[in-house]
Parts: structure tokens; sequence; C-alpha cells
């Protein structure tokens, strides 16, 4: 077992984890074409009438006009017997296809490392043979199946899979969480902890999940090495466009794989705040153009404290839209060999993205112009210029007064913790986009926020820094 000094992982994605995808995608999609052809046969079978199974040999029997009806072999309705109106067939349905807890991996085998104990003891959560039914009941159960579920993706191949569902199901479909698992690899045996800072609930350093391959030659990069920011990568690119045959509307591109989410979130598993490369150009590139302003909430839970992830959680932020709201909570899960240990939440660090009404010639720097202003001179300043490509998040409704001016403060709903889904209203600056705790402190510095106990950049900062430098140089 080799020990020595910390070794930091380099990001790549694995050749040997990208090659098992590639090799189990055409396997499903020989399956697929093979299931077509056995329907198509058993069709012409039940065409003339011969039967292939004892099951078919009794519908086919059943069929038969000529063949006298006995009272066992009628229908209740045929019997005079009394049958439940469509309407409660209907709310029978919906109930029986309601999950309690998200369904994990629809439409795709699920990893069972990638589970909680708890997830793994639940078994079946729906009545999925109602679809078998009749065609009519499989018809309005598919879409309350599609409509009324929450799903977690553990993989990225799972949301590409995703992507086969009829987009007239996926168009509903306004949240969904992503749970991304940190994979790390090395070609040597050596021990890798993830520190006891990654969560309250640790109470010493955990060995660090790391699976070994084999050396490769020296002109191959190898080594201690992760797929992290790499792998938020290829779940964001999964929630591109998939490919419609159908689709023949040659003026507007084609909409993404959830068109109409709004609210997504990431629960990010081992990223630690010691180990982890910065991100490359590949996360800003998808999340700030390919999907950029197009969600009016984003939770993101297990982001690392460090340079590293400040610098994820910045680029990330670009996915929303103007006004929108971005929350910050602590790991939800930690990775052992074979199983998700779950980890207790607590309260969000909530900011709103571009939350600044104002124009330059508000700021404490005259009358800068925005095409002249450095963007760090822009955030610290307190100007955040909107983009203006799409509409800000909508506005919600029914806050309750505010003590300060209404143009200098913005109302959202957040969560009361991590894992709960009641919200309370809450206030945020429109200066510095953090909450605000002491509703008669009349001033752009906030200070402290209260959920991560951290002091936020501010104009006082860039302030600070400016008279260090005027210090300096006398």
């Amino acid at each position: 077992m080799a020990t020595g000094t910390a070794v930091f992982p380099w990001e790549c994605r694995d050749k040997e984890d990208q090659a098992r995808i590639t090799f189990q995608h055409p396997l499903r999609r020989t399956n697929q074409a093979l299931a077509e052809e056995n329907m198509k046969l058993k069709r012409i079978l039940r065409e003339n009438g011969i039967s292939w199974s004892p099951v078919a040999q009794a519908h086919i029997k059943q069929r038969d006009p000529t063949m006298r009806k006995t009272r066992s072999s009628r229908a209740a309705h045929e019997l005079g017997r009394p049958y439940l109106p469509t309407e409660v067939i209907l709310r029978i349905l919906k109930f029986a296809l309601k999950s309690a807890h998200p369904i994990i991996d629809p439409l795709c085998p699920t990893t069972p490392e990638h589970l909680s104990d708890q997830e793994k003891a639940r078994g079946n959560q729906i009545a999925i043979h109602f679809l078998a039914t009749c065609k009519a009941l499989h018809v309005e159960g598919t879409r309350y199946l599609w409509e009324c579920n929450d799903f977690v993706f553990t993989t990225p191949h799972a949301l590409r899979h995703f992507g086969e569902l009829s987009p007239r199901f996926r168009h509903k479909i306004t949240h969904a969480t992503l749970r991304i698992v940190a994979r790390y690899y090395d070609d040597q045996r050596r021990r890798h902890k993830l520190e006891r800072c990654y969560h309250a609930d640790l109470k010493k350093d955990q060995l660090l999940k790391v699976q070994l391959r084999p050396k490769e030659t020296p002109l191959v990069r190898g080594g201690f090495r992760c797929y992290t920011w790499t792998q938020i990568v290829d779940f964001l690119a999964a929630l591109r466009a998939p490919y419609d045959p159908t689709y023949r509307d040659k003026k507007n591109p084609r909409p993404r794989l959830l068109p109409s989410l709004s609210c997504l979130r990431l629960d990010l598993v081992n990223f630690s705040d010691t180990l982890l490369p910065f991100s490359g150009s590949e996360l800003h590139d998808i999340a700030s153009h390919e999907l950029g302003c197009t969600l009016n909430e984003l939770q993101v839970t297990g982001m690392p404290f460090d340079d590293a992830g400040m610098k994820a959680s910045a680029e990330l932020s670009g996915m929303l839209k103007d006004e929108g709201l971005y929350l910050d909570g602590p790991a939800s899960f930690i990775a052992h060999a074979r199983y998700l240990q779950p980890l207790s939440g607590k309260k969000w660090c909530a900011r709103v993205i571009r939350a600044w009404k104002g124009s330059g010639s508000d700021s404490d720097y005259g009358d800068t112009s925005e095409e002249d202003m450095d963007d760090h001179l822009a955030h610290f300043s307190g100007y955040h210029p909107r983009l203006g490509a799409l509409p800000p998040a909508p506005t919600e409704e029914g806050h309750p007064p505010s003590t300060r001016d209404e143009e200098t403060v913005i109302w959202k709903r957040v969560p009361a913790s991590r894992d709960v889904d009641n919200r309370s209203w809450l206030q945020f600056s429109r200066f510095s986009g953090y909450e605000i705790t002491d509703p008669d402190w009349d001033t752009d510095d906030e200070g402290i926020c209260p959920c991560c106990g951290e002091s936020h950049p501010g104009s006082s900062f860039l302030e600070f820094m400016m008279n260090d430098e005027i210090v300096d140089a006398d």
C-alpha cells in the first residue's frame, strides 16, 4: 500500500466506463428491434387463429363468435352486476401510479451503488400492471405516471435514455433531480481520504472510494484521476434536444429533453473540498450558453467550499434566469463501496441571481457604462446588468409587506430545509442578492450570511481592497 504526500487527481472520463456504456447501448437497441419483430410474428399468428401459448389460446377462444358462452365466461356488465364509474376508476388509477418517493432512473436499470439501503428496500412503488389492463387505462395511466411523479437520474446515460419517451409526456415535467456521484480512479494502490469537513455528520475522515485501473504505457496519462466536473457536463449534455424524426418545424430548433423544466436539483456526492481541480471550459459553455437563462430555481447540494467549488457554482448559476433563485446546501449523501449513506440536511444558503434593477449610473462609479465596466468591478459595485436575452424569473405574488423600499428588495419563497417541500417567504437584497436578516438595518452591506456564516462580497469589500492598495502605495 503506497503512502506519502497527498496526490491530487486530474479530471477525465474513464475509458473503461465509457466502453461499457457504448457496449450496452447497441444491445438495448438490438433487443428493441427483436421485440418489435416478435410482436409482428405474434400478430400474424393471431390473425390466422394459431395459438403460441395457453394465454393466447384462451384469448382466441374468447373472441370466437361460434363458441357458446357460459355464465362464468361472461363479463360483469353482461350479467347485470354493478361496476365502478369512470371517474372512480381514474381516481384509483391515479392513486395507484403516484409514487410516494421519487422514481430512480426510469426506463433504465438502476445502479445499486448509487442507491441508499432505504431506497433498495422500497421495492415496487407503483402498480405498474394497471397499464396492461386495457387500452383506455394504458393511455390514461401512462399520462398519470409521467405527470404525477418526481424522477431522479443517477447516471448520464440513464438521462439520455429518457429521451426515448414520447415528447408529449416529457413536455409536462417541470422538476428533476440529478444525483452526480463522483468517481475516482488510480493505477496504484494508494489510500485517498474524504476529509471530515465534507459534512457535519462525519466524525472522522472517510476512506474515498477509488476504482483500480491497470497501468497504461508511459504515453498514456495515468495516475490518480477523477470524473466530477466533466460528469456534470455529461448530465447537462443529456438535457439537449434529442433527435425526433417526427419534428417538422424548420423555423424553430427542436425542444430540449425537458422543455418545461423550471427547477433542477443537483446532488453532488463525494465532491471533495481538498482534491478536485478547477472545472474546464466545457462547464461554462453548456451551463451559461446552451442552457443559459432557462431555470427559475437551481438547488445544489454537496458543492465544495474551495476555490474550485466557487468557480463551478458561478458557472452553474448561469443556468438561472434574471432574479432566479440559487440554493446551496450541505451534501445529501456520501458514497461508500456498495451504497450511499444519507446525510442530514440543514437550512439552504439562498441567493438571487442578477437581482439588481438599476443602471450603471446608480453605482458608486459615476457614469460608467455597461460596456466600459469590468465584470469584477460591476460585481463588487453592486451593478449586475441583466442579460436581456430571455424574460426574468416570474415574480412570486402574495408576499408580506417589507419595511424597506420595495425597489431594493425581492421576495422569494424558500424551502424551510434541504429535504422538505414547505416554503416560507424571505426577502433578499437587490444589491447583494443575499437574504436580509435584519429588516431595520438600512445599508447595502448585509454582513454575515445567516446560512453559511460567511461574509459575502459587497462594495465595502472592494473599498477595503482599494484602501489596502493606497496604503501599500504610500
